[in-house]
């Protein structure tokens, strides 16, 4: 972790930048199985999480008055975040006892029961949320939700550029077009995985 961070005050890396969000996702998710919880994690998520989001609409949002938004608003992110990440503690609390810490298969089937294609953008993000949890509390299909969560991932992103272009007055077509691709491919993949969790 301290590696991590010490990479990334050094260069501005989107990398490592990933690399430290996922670090501090798998050692939340291990701290809940124990009822626990690392506060300086989870603001580290907090306060990396629009800077992670500008990393990514710069690598898929190629129109040019974009970019340079998004340049300028990456500036003052990366800066704001640094000043808190040089401060940066660890602080691990237990956290009152839940009687739900695991998220049943049959809670995953009940989520994926229903298509993604007539469901709008703030539904799909809480399923992805909940397909998260799903992967986490059940490792014989971590794989198969994680690809399933990257799926609905991809969607997300292009749909954030779409709203980018469309608050700067741009054509979203492009946008909206790799958008539909994702969804689709998410719902080919919503019925593989129930599938396999049906058998």
């Amino acid at each position: 972790m301290e590696k991590l961070i010490k990479r990334y005050i050094k260069k501005d890396d989107p990398e490592t930048l990933h690399d430290l969000r996922v670090y501090a996702r798998k050692v939340l998710s291990n701290l809940e199985k124990e009822g626990k919880i690392d506060l300086g994690l989870k603001e580290l998520l907090k306060k990396s999480s629009k800077l992670r989001d500008t990393d990514v609409l710069l690598e898929i949002c190629k129109n040019k008055k974009a970019k340079k938004y998004l340049k300028q608003k990456h500036k003052k992110l990366r800066k704001k975040f640094l000043k808190w990440l040089k401060d940066f503690k660890s602080l691990v609390i237990t956290l009152e006892p839940q009687k739900h810490k695991e998220i049943s298969l049959k809670k995953c089937k009940e989520i994926l029961s229903e298509s993604f294609l007539n469901k709008d953008e703030k539904s799909l993000h809480k399923i992805r949320i909940e397909i998260k949890k799903c992967r986490y509390t059940n490792p014989k299909y971590e794989k198969k939700f994680k690809l399933l969560q990257d799926t609905l991932g991809k969607m997300h992103d292009y749909y954030n550029c779409e709203r980018l272009l469309l608050k700067l007055n741009q054509n979203p077509k492009t946008a909206v077009k790799k958008k539909l691709k994702w969804l689709k491919k998410a719902e080919k993949k919503r019925i593989k995985v129930l599938k396999v969790l049906d058998s």
